[in-house]
């Protein structure tokens, strides 16, 4: 079962390689907290969705950029995003797609790629239930 996710924050630690999202949980069950985990990406990444969240505009296509619209010019739509798996701390997802005649696409994608083009295109998060109850979640804080 998917699980539709939201990024929550990102933390940015220029003196950093590792960088963190969390995702958090959109609806959570009656009565629960919702359910977040962080993801460790690359500098590049993190700059990429903080400048998309923030709506700063680059002066040339960047990667995702280049990415969202190639897609588009195929006649393709990019529908959601999903974080699938973990495996030894590591994240996989995959890109959603319709193609031009209809029919549905999956792509392979690294978590912060598939975000950065995911909020490019204003599309949900899902994250498997797997993923969530086998990622380490240690609080947000010890990453300050």
């Amino acid at each position: 079962m998917r699980i539709e996710m939201q990024l929550a924050r990102i933390l940015i630690r220029e003196l950093n390689d590792a960088q963190l999202i969390e995702l958090r949980e959109v609806h959570p069950s009656p009565g629960s907290e919702p359910r977040s985990f962080p993801i460790v990406i690359g500098l590049a990444q993190a700059i990429a969705i903080d400048q998309r969240l923030a709506g700063i505009e680059i002066g040339r296509p960047m990667t995702h950029d280049l990415l969202a619209n190639t897609i588009n010019s195929l006649g393709a739509s990019l529908d959601s995003i999903a974080i699938t798996h973990i495996i030894d701390g590591t994240f996989f997802a995959s890109l959603n797609l319709t193609n031009s005649m209809g029919l549905p696409v999956e792509v392979d994608s690294r978590p912060s790629d598939a975000i950065a083009l995911g909020i490019t295109s204003d599309v949900p998060i899902f994250v498997d239930e797997s993923v969530i109850e086998n990622a380490i979640m240690p609080p947000m804080d010890d990453f300050s």
